[in-house]
């Protein structure tokens, strides 16, 4: 059976304390994205000893770096648009290959070789725009190779790849522009919850039969209702509308050895941000015992 993450900032703000839960909830890995109402990048050298001296006391392993990076425009621009966890004052390409090497830096030091990346912000879905999407990326997979490191590229909403088609799509195209030694440093970082959001109907079996199950590296957890006008409702694992059953079992018999990172973004009424948290960790051990019952 998989083992179970979670991103710190999904339980609190505060490292030490989410730490100190996620070793009591019984699991052994944490991403790191903000704490302190700072982005990773953005922490200074005694913030990071903090971290640092969390992690140990409370024996956990990072699963990845999960940053911003290239949640930025294609062009270079900077331009008002509603996302989340970007970086003000990165928006050119060479800025956001700097936090690149930020990011390597954090990897080194946390034990983890993995990068969560993004495809710039959301523009029109075109031929072009692939081809131009992975040329980036393939540049950033050849600074990537001289770091000793990986990006993982995120299927987002409001990025050019937000469905598993799109993101098929895009490793497709890399893979017939790229050397083999940049592609060995970018791979998929698979989000079922936001494959949905971003419209794909189900993303579990029509999305992930897009995508080449070789190059998933990493996966992020989230589940979600969307009514008849694309409202959407975010739920635990198990209660919304994915077929994380079908999605676990599958992942596990294309040899999928990662840990499963929870980001629910569940932040209902009458409960706190840490009561909401543990539900969906309750909810992502349900539907992974449902899945590997027998």
């Amino acid at each position: 059976m998989f083992e179970l993450g979670i991103i710190s900032d999904e339980i609190s703000d505060d490292f030490e304390r989410s730490c100190r839960l996620i070793s009591e909830w019984g699991m052994r890995h944490v991403e790191l994205r903000t704490m302190w109402d700072k982005n990773i990048l953005a922490l200074s050298e005694a913030e990071l000893e903090a971290v640092a001296a969390s992690l140990e006391a409370h024996r956990l392993s990072v699963t990845a770096i999960a940053s911003p990076v290239f949640k930025s425009p294609l062009d270079g621009k900077p331009r008002e648009i509603e996302g989340d966890f970007q970086l003000a004052g990165y928006e050119s390409f060479e800025a956001q290959l700097e936090l690149i090497r930020k990011a390597a830096i954090l990897c080194e030091r946390f034990g983890t070789d993995k990068i969560r990346i993004f495809s710039f912000w959301r523009e029109p879905w075109t031929r072009e725009l692939v081809a131009e999407v992975a040329g980036k990326l393939l540049e950033a997979a050849g600074l990537a190779r001289d770091l000793g490191v990986v990006l993982v590229v995120e299927n987002e909403p409001v990025c050019c790849v937000g469905t598993g088609q799109e993101l098929g799509e895009l490793f497709a195209e890399m893979q017939g522009q790229g050397s083999a030694e940049a592609l060995e440093h970018i791979a998929m970082l698979w989000d079922p919850g936001n494959a949905r959001h971003a419209g794909e109907t189900t993303p579990y079996p029509d999305g992930y039969e897009e995508l080449s199950s070789g190059r998933i590296v990493h996966v992020h957890l989230k589940d979600a209702i969307i009514d008849g006008i694309g409202n959407r409702t975010l739920v635990p694992l198990g209660q919304g509308e994915i077929d994380y059953v079908g999605q676990f079992r599958r992942l596990q018999r294309d040899g999928y050895r990662g840990v499963l990172v929870l980001e629910p973004h569940y932040y209902p009424e009458g409960l706190s941000q840490e009561e909401a948290a543990l539900r969906c960790v309750e909810g992502a051990r349900e539907v992974l015992e449902r899945a590997f019952a027998s």
